[in-house]
């Protein structure tokens, strides 16, 4: 069985030192990494799916850029912390990784008040980047 590490990305720049910080344990622990997004109500609209999904693939494409090969991109709606917690459980990652906070009113949403559910719920381990 391989090994993932899966980070919650919202796109802001602690986002990205989740990935950064997701990457380097992945490549640690010679895991694939699956960068999962739940989208916002504004993100879910037809208009804005391809933006988001471009957005998406570049972070992706930086990721493997860095030296890992095995790179998914998910992208959920819903709940985020329901999202992310059924993401977790029917996966089994061996480690899951996001930012404390993002810096958008979205971010602060999607990350912010969401890494104490997060934590006091999930049930495989859990690396907040401040």
């Amino acid at each position: 069985m391989s090994k993932t590490v899966v980070v919650a990305v919202d796109w802001s720049p602690v986002s990205k030192r989740a990935v950064e910080l997701g990457a380097d344990l992945a490549r640690a622990m010679r895991a694939r990494i699956v960068l999962i997004h739940v989208r916002t109500m504004e993100e879910s609209s037809p208009d804005s799916a391809p933006e988001l999904e471009a957005v998406a693939h570049s972070w992706a494409t930086q990721v493997r850029d860095s030296g890992l090969a095995d790179v998914e991109t998910v992208l959920l709606d819903g709940p985020p912390v329901e999202s992310l917690l059924h993401y977790s459980e029917t996966h089994a990652p061996d480690v899951l990784v996001f930012g404390r906070r993002g810096n958008s009113p979205g971010a602060r949403m999607l990350l912010g008040g969401i890494a104490s559910s997060v934590l006091q719920r999930a049930r495989c381990p859990v690396l907040v980047v401040p």
